[in-house]
C-alpha cells in the first residue's frame, strides 16, 4: 500500500483567494510523514462552510495561497513516521489543520481513527468536522443536560445534523432548529423537535412564543445582527455558543460591503452585561484544539462518536458525492444553500447524489 510507483500526490489547489474558479488540479509532491505522523491515501475528503470562507480569505485561519484546503478525510494507511506503529492498510479518518483535498495527506498519530468495519469511506470523511464540532458546543461549551432545551441554526446542515442526531444521547432534550422548509424532513428525521423557517418566520418571536424564557443553549453559527437575536432567546443561566459567520458570505463572490456590513452588525456585548443578564457567550474552534492541552478533547469526543455510529445512534447525511473535477458543483451547494447534509469529493469518483 506504500504508494507503489505512484510519484505524485493529486491536489485540489487554491490559487488565490476570490472565488470557485480560483482552484485547479495540481500534481504535487507526495508529503513524508514526520515523527508521529500517518500517511493516508484518501478516499474520500469533507466539504465544510469554512473552507467555502476561507476560499474567499475570510477564515479566521487562513493558510496563505497557494494552498490546499480541507481538514478531514477518509482513506488506507499508507506509511508511518517515526515513533507510529500500526497496519499498512488500515481503513481510517484523519484530521489535519489542512491540505485535506488530496490524494495523500499526513496527519498527527493523535488524529487518525480506525474507521467501524461497516462505515463507508463517505461518511467516515463527513463526520470529524460535524461531529467534533457539535459534541464540543453541547457537551463542553454549552454543558447540556437533561431535560433542557436548546436551538439550532442550520438544522439540515452537516452539524446540524450531527446535533441533532447526538442530543439524542441525552435524555428529554427539546430541540429546535431553523432551516427553510424543503429541508424539514431531513431534520425532524435527526431528532428536532419543532423547526422554525427562518425565510418567512422571525424565529425570536416563534421562540418566545413556545418557551417564554429562553432557551437553555443557542448553538449560533450566523454571525453579524443574528448574534444579538439569539442573545436575546437565552435565558438565564444559559449559554449562547458561537461556531462561524455564515452571514459573511452571500455568493460565491467575495463582497467586501457585505463584509463590512455583517461585522458592523455584530454582537459585542460588555462582560458587565453578561453578568446583569445572567447568560453567558462561548466559541468552538477546532483549529484551536490541534495543539497543546485540548489535543485529548478531540480522542475522547471522536471515541463517543464512533460508538454512537457502531450502536446505530448517529449516521451522516450525506447530500452528494463528487470527484475533483466536479469540485465547482459541490462548492455551488453549499454556496447557494442547497445541501442537505454533507458535501463529500473524492480524488476519483464520478459525481453522485445520496
Amino acid at each position: 500500500m506504500q504508494n507503489g510507483h505512484k510519484t505524485s500526490n493529486r491536489c485540489l489547489v487554491l490559487r488565490e483567494f476570490g472565488n470557485i474558479n480560483k482552484h485547479q488540479i495540481q500534481e504535487n509532491p507526495i508529503p513524508e510523514p514526520g515523527e508521529g505522523q500517518i500517511r493516508v491515501k484518501v478516499e474520500a475528503c469533507g466539504v465544510n462552510f469554512p473552507d467555502m470562507m476561507a476560499i474567499q480569505g475570510l477564515y479566521c485561519t487562513n493558510p496563505p495561497p497557494p494552498c490546499v484546503l480541507g481538514y478531514e478525510v477518509s482513506g488506507y494507511v499508507d506509511s508511518f513516521g517515526e515513533g507510529v506503529d500500526g497496519v499498512v492498510g488500515a481503513r481510517v479518518i484523519a484530521l489535519c489543520p489542512r491540505g485535506g483535498w488530496s490524494e495523500y495527506v499526513v496527519a498527527d498519530k493523535d488524529f487518525v481513527w480506525l474507521m467501524p468495519e461497516k462505515m463507508t469511506f463517505e461518511d467516515a470523511a463527513a463526520i470529524p468536522v460535524s461531529y467534533l464540532m457539535a459534541y464540543l458546543a453541547l457537551f463542553k461549551s454549552g454543558n447540556l443536560q437533561s431535560g433542557q432545551t436548546v436551538l439550532c441554526h442550520i438544522a439540515a446542515g452537516g452539524i446540524g445534523s450531527a446535533v441533532g442526531q447526538l442530543c439524542k444521547t441525552v435524555p428529554k432534550v427539546t430541540l429546535y432548529g431553523t432551516c427553510s422548509e424543503e429541508k424539514n424532513e431531513s431534520a425532524l428525521k435527526n431528532g428536532y423537535s419543532q423547526l422554525i423557517d427562518y425565510r418567512n418566520k422571525d424565529y425570536v418571536k416563534e421562540i418566545k412564543q413556545m418557551e417564554p424564557d429562553g432557551v437553555d443553549l443557542v448553538l449560533d453559527p450566523l454571525g453579524a445582527g443574528d448574534n444579538k437575536k439569539n442573545y436575546e432567546v437565552v435565558r438565564p443561566f444559559g449559554r449562547q455558543i458561537l461556531y462561524g459567520c455564515t452571514t459573511a458570505i452571500n455568493g460565491e463572490k467575495r463582497s467586501l460591503i457585505h463584509l463590512a456590513k455583517t461585522f458592523w452588525n455584530s454582537s459585542s456585548k460588555n462582560p458587565m452585561d453578561l453578568m446583569c443578564d445572567s447568560k453567558m457567550i462561548g466559541g468552538v474552534n477546532l483549529q484551536s484544539v490541534f495543539d497543546g492541552h485540548y489535543k485529548g478533547s478531540l480522542s475522547v469526543a471522536m471515541n463517543d462518536i464512533l460508538r454512537w455510529y457502531k450502536e446505530g445512534i448517529i449516521k451522516p447525511k450525506i447530500d452528494s458525492v463528487h470527484d475533483f473535477e466536479n469540485f465547482a458543483e459541490a462548492f455551488r451547494r453549499i454556496y447557494e444553500r442547497k445541501n442537505i447534509g454533507k458535501v463529500v469529493l473524492k480524488p476519483s469518483k464520478s459525481p453522485t447524489t445520496v
